[in-house]
């Protein structure tokens, strides 16, 4: 049953957290002033708040805890993260069916984001992605550790200018991604090998900074014993 559960709280994180960036893409690609970056920066941030506020289960929220839980936590990672690509392949795909229209505002700048990001065509460089990825997983881990910390307004803040803060950075989130290049109807071989390096470097850098908290003995007591919360 709890396999089931977090495979369940996965997908809802994939899909919440595709909901964001959608409402990114939405912002700057219909704002012609230049606040739409911003703006779709702290809409973004609506995901991460909603996989924190409802406990759902976000591979790169977790995986910076790998080494504070039980065994049983390699095994709920995978499962997390195939959750989370199902949540964002569903929405993806849909938002593909209606702005795939070439006309579409939308449509087009989502074609161009992940063609930005397809390694093998030359969009992005291998080593980009784990150094975007890297940077990203850092500021992930801030937001849902300062909100784990900090309840109220502090931790909310926090989280929400943590997202903003990689969104407006350039830095990359594989699950993000993942529903950039289902929505553009993007999966080629060189959006395949972006998820894997864009993973590989939202995972350093969590566990880099929880390490980095454990050696200041500032790391943060356990939430409890389920291990899906």
């Amino acid at each position: 049953m709890k396999y089931l559960r977090v495979l369940a709280l996965s997908i809802l994180a994939g899909a919440m957290i595709a909901l964001g960036g959608l409402a990114n893409v939405a912002c700057f690609a219909n704002e012609a002033t230049g606040l739409g970056r911003f703006f779709g920066a702290l809409l973004f941030s609506l995901g991460l708040l909603a996989v924190c506020g409802f406990g759902l289960f976000l591979f790169t929220g977790k995986i910076g805890y790998l080494f504070e839980k039980k065994a049983d936590y390699l095994i709920l990672l995978p499962i997390g993260l195939i959750g989370n690509a199902a949540g964002a392949f569903l929405v993806g795909s849909l938002t593909n069916l209606v702005f795939s229209d070439s006309g579409s505002r939308i449509g087009l700048a989502l074609i161009s984001i992940a063609e930005s990001k397809d390694i093998i065509a030359g969009g992005e460089t291998w080593y980009a992605a784990i150094i975007l990825g890297f940077l990203c997983g850092i500021l992930v881990f801030v937001g849902v550790d300062l909100f784990k910390r900090k309840p109220g307004i502090v931790g909310t803040l926090g989280l929400i200018l943590s997202v903003a803060a990689f969104v407006v950075a350039g830095a990359e989130h594989c699950i993000a991604n993942m529903f950039y290049f289902s929505a553009a109807s993007h999966w080629t071989w060189g959006a395949l090998v972006n998820i894997v390096f864009v993973a590989f470097g939202n995972s350093l850098g969590a566990l880099f900074f929880w390490l980095l908290l454990r050696a200041g003995g500032l790391i943060a007591k356990p939430v409890g014993k389920d291990e899906a919360k």
